[in-house]
């Protein structure tokens, strides 16, 4: 069915890496017209109170390079400010490619390997929001934990959670197991309704894989995250 969401800290950074970072990666882009279209800088994807970072330095995180494998040094880069589409993420070759300047971005997992595009601590950042005020008024949802696996196609994903609780008139009720999410990506960003203020980063003990290179050291981030309308299976 179709439930409001609220995601742990784990799987809202999980989310926000597999299911957005890696369509903000300009080299996906390049290959993906129809996708590029829609990636458009300046268009609304979220609420006011939605920013998505990839930084190439936060002290203690697993993604850190002061210069990428280029020898650009690190940038901030905003994916989303205050809710709108304000930032990609760039090697030499693709900001080029797009009158744009490098993002520190290209990485590679070893010398034997070219630099692609790659993300480094990706995160939401922390909202006005208590996680109490994030349960309050919802008759019947669902608490998402953990990230135990998914798979991202294009804008659609489908993520499992590791547990669940049952939420019942904005309290914590029964757990639950196989709590799988499923949706598009716009779509979900567009339904998020509250973020929370209780910001945790997390480096991913497997890394990040693409194109053939894995395992690349990267962190991910978030606090708590209310969606609405969101499809659980596995209820």
């Amino acid at each position: 069915g179709r439930y409001t969401v609220v995601l742990d800290q784990d799987l809202a950074g999980v989310f926000i890496h597999e299911a957005f970072g890696h369509i903000c990666e300009a080299d996906f882009l390049l290959r993906n017209e129809p996708m590029r279209k829609v990636m458009e800088l300046g268009k609304r994807f979220g609420v006011e109170t939605l920013n998505v970072v990839d930084d190439g330095f936060i002290p203690g995180a697993r993604g850190n390079c002061p210069y990428d494998d280029e020898g650009v040094p690190r940038t901030r880069v905003y994916l989303i400010k205050e809710g709108v589409l304000t930032g990609l993420m760039h090697s030499r070759a693709t900001a080029k490619k797009l009158g744009t300047k490098p993002t520190g971005n290209a990485r590679a997992v070893s010398w034997e390997h070219e630099p692609i595009v790659r993300m480094r601590n990706t995160f939401i950042e922390p909202g006005p929001y208590t996680f109490e005020e994030m349960l309050d008024g919802i008759d019947y949802g669902i608490y998402a934990c953990g990230a135990f696996g998914g798979q991202t196609e294009f804008e659609q994903f489908t993520f499992s959670a590791a547990y669940g609780y049952e939420i019942v008139k904005g309290k914590l009720g029964e757990m639950v197991r196989d709590v799988v999410l499923t949706g598009n990506v716009f779509q979900t960003l567009r339904h998020i309704e509250m973020i929370g203020r209780d910001f945790q980063l997390k480096g991913s003990a497997g890394g990040c894989g693409k194109g053939g290179q894995w395992p690349l050291p990267i962190t991910t981030g978030a606090p708590h995250v209310r969606i609405r309308d969101v499809v659980v299976g596995g209820r």
